[in-house]
Formats: C-alpha cells, structure tokens, sequence
C-alpha cells in the first residue's frame, strides 16, 4: 500500500449520517439520470414518429401532386373512348385510325404510370354511389334493381381514390317508361 492512503481501521470511523448522506446524493443522481434518460427516450420516438408521419405526408403529396392534371386529362380520354365507338366500319383498318389508338394506348399506359386506373366493364355488376354516378334509369325485369345496364363513361381513380365515378344506366323496375 502507498504510504499517502488512509485506511480507516474500522467501520466506525466514518459517520453514519456522512454515508446516508452520501447514498441518498447517490439515489437522488441516480433517479436524475434515470429521469433524463425516460425524457429522452420519449424524445426519441416522439422524433421517430414525426419524421415517419412527414414521409407518409410527403408521399400522399407526391401521389396526389398531379391530380389537378389527371383530372383534366380524364374528359379527354373518354373523348377518344367515344371516337372509337363510332369509326366507321369502312376505316377501321386504316393506317391512321391504328395510328390514333396507338397514340390512346400511349396516354392510357402515361396515366397508368400516375396511378391512375381505369374502371369498365361494370356492367351487370351493384351500383355502388362512391364509384358510380347514375345519370339515368331503365327498366329491365330480368335483372334485379340497381344493377348497372349499361356504361356511359368510364370512372377512373388515382391510386385507389375515385377521382371522376363512372357515369351509369341503372335498373329500376318502378321507374315510369
């Protein structure tokens, strides 16, 4: 041992309320650092959550950026829906009408890569007033009320959301012919 170290002898020689003294500073810094690590941890997931929550927004945002434009670019698609119900049988083969659908399919695959889908051949299926506006009524007995008839325009949503319902002919057995 070192000739500078004092040793007490025995227990005693330090008092007894100097050590209580000591364990309850020791307690006190202990349930401080304690304290400060709870606060911190709580800042920490509070952080982790925030930065979460501005991803998501963030990601809706780019989503649903380009809406706005989706929206004007769906008349225009039904437009050329409608051109080609009614090319006449004589030009349906012709060089420019095969030129006029591949310029269609190029927008329909555009919009596709927006998350914009396209929703047809509904017909026969359950009206259904969050996808589906009716702008007339007909009766057929055959089939059951509110079944879709027949399709006037195509609805169309972006990324899971209806954006433009499509527009529908519905059954109704009581309607006046």
């Amino acid at each position: 041992m070192e000739e500078n170290t004092i040793i007490p002898d025995e227990p005693s020689d330090v008092p007894a309320a100097a050590v209580a003294d000591e364990v309850s500073e020791l307690e006190k810094a202990k349930k401080e650092a304690q304290d400060y690590l709870d606060g911190w941890k709580r800042a920490k997931a509070d952080f982790i959550n925030y930065k979460n929550e501005q991803e998501k927004r963030s990601k809706e945002l780019v989503q649903f950026a380009s809406l706005s434009a989706i929206v004007k670019i769906i008349p225009v698609m039904e437009s050329f829906r409608l051109a080609f119900s009614h090319v006449p049988p004589e030009t349906a083969d012709s060089d420019w009408v095969k030129g006029v659908e591949q310029i269609y399919k190029q927008l329909q695959e555009s919009m596709k890569t927006l998350g914009v889908e396209q929703e047809t051949g509904i017909e026969g299926m359950p009206f259904d007033p969050m996808r589906h506006e009716a702008v007339a009524q007909e009766v057929d007995p055959t089939k059951e009320e509110g079944i879709i008839l027949k399709e006037v325009n195509a609805g169309y949503s972006v990324h899971g959301r209806t954006v433009a319902p499509a527009k529908v002919v519905i059954n109704n057995p009581h309607a006046n012919s």
